[in-house]
């Protein structure tokens, strides 16, 4: 079974959106609320899902009258997007375990959505919400955290399309 750069960007699709859905149950079905970093992540998976939607769109249209060059392009790109994506997650996962200094903007603060919840709406506007500090892990399974599984499926994504850049120069 050969990947095609069509089927790539597919699957590229499937990935980050099934990663984003991911991410927002994780923020709206378990209350977990989301870091700076966690929204820098999911802006690179926005531009996977962008970036995969044009080239099969692109691919579509052209069908066999597309020449080989601009189909690697069209994978080349989904390929950046994804290594954006991991770069930062890896960052992300570096801040969380001690590794790099979290910016400013991720020292985050107390954020009491139960108070919130249960005051008036309206006044709770006028209230500054800031999100947790990027370096909190919110969640984590084996040992491994929201934004590391991120890290190793947007490489995975990356190595995917390497291998279906690949497999058309045979």
């Amino acid at each position: 079974m050969t990947l095609k750069p069509l089927s790539y960007a597919v699957l590229a699709l499937l990935l980050s959106s099934s990663l984003l859905i991911g991410a927002w149950i994780f923020q709206y079905g378990f209350g977990y609320a989301p870091c700076q970093m966690c929204y820098w992540q999911r802006h690179a998976h926005k531009a996977v899902i962008g970036v995969s939607l044009l080239v099969i769109i692109w691919q579509l249209a052209k069908g066999e009258g597309l020449r080989p060059s601009a189909r690697k392009m069209g994978t080349g790109l989904i390929i950046l997007a994804f290594l954006g994506s991991a770069f930062l997650a890896l960052w992300h996962t570096g801040v969380e375990l001690g590794y790099i200094e979290a910016l400013p903007s991720c020292s985050g603060g107390d954020v009491d959505v139960d108070a919130i919840r249960n005051t008036d709406l309206l006044g709770s506007l006028e209230k500054k919400i800031k999100p947790p500090a990027c370096s909190e892990v919110p969640w984590s399974l084996f040992g491994v955290s929201m934004a590391g599984y991120n890290a190793i499926f947007s490489l995975l994504g990356a190595a995917m399309g390497m291998f279906a850049i690949g497999r058309s120069r045979a």
